[in-house]
């Protein structure tokens, strides 16, 4: 995938050495995220380290993070009114329905990552993020991704949404977030 012409070209250019082209980063970082291949994979297929995979990865991940931070935007009330639909009709103050989600990852070779990322729940070494949307499905709340051993109530705590809540806001989640004490004191 990466040409001699352009590992040589790289070699001028300040900063650290690319092993790749950006283009090629970006498509190594999209097969991850959809085919989920491992670091040795994809260290194979692009004829790299299984270091720079996890580093290209992750400098990818954090620029697309940063990137579209922007393109979530919390809507009013009123905003939430005119599109809710009839199935919230007993639940107008619903401001928004949380669930965190997790995503497999490889075992990493690190102790202290291995014990950061275990999840209890999956019995897998995982990512976890929590997502909030409004009741008609659009994303208006996205955390950072945390290791798997977090729990729901600590990125809830942690991560940002509480400030955005308003006195009389409804949130619906699942029986297994234990945060009603956290909202009581922002009166939602």
């Amino acid at each position: 995938m990466g040409d001699k012409l352009y590992h040589q070209e790289s070699y001028d250019k300040p900063g650290k050495k690319r092993f790749l082209r950006p283009i090629d980063e970006f498509l190594l970082t999209c097969i991850k995220l959809r085919l989920g291949l491992n670091q040795e994979h994809l260290a194979d297929i692009f004829r790299i380290s299984k270091t720079t995979v996890s580093r290209t990865f992750n400098t990818w991940v954090n620029f697309i993070y940063d990137h579209s931070k922007g393109l979530i935007a919390w809507p009013t009330r009123e905003q939430i009114l005119a599109n809710l639909p009839q199935h919230f009709n007993d639940h107008v103050n619903t401001r928004i329905v949380l669930d965190c989600t997790e995503f497999f990852t490889e075992r990493p070779s690190s102790l202290v990552s291995q014990w950061l990322t275990w999840s209890e729940y999956k019995h897998h070494n995982t990512f976890k993020v929590l997502i909030g949307v409004t009741p008609n499905g659009m994303v208006t709340f996205v955390s950072r991704l945390w290791g798997g051993n977090v729990s729901d109530r600590h990125i809830v705590e942690h991560d940002g949404l509480i400030p955005k809540l308003s006195p009389g806001d409804v949130i619906m989640a699942d029986k297994g977030f234990t945060i009603e004490d956290l909202l009581s004191q922002t009166l939602v």
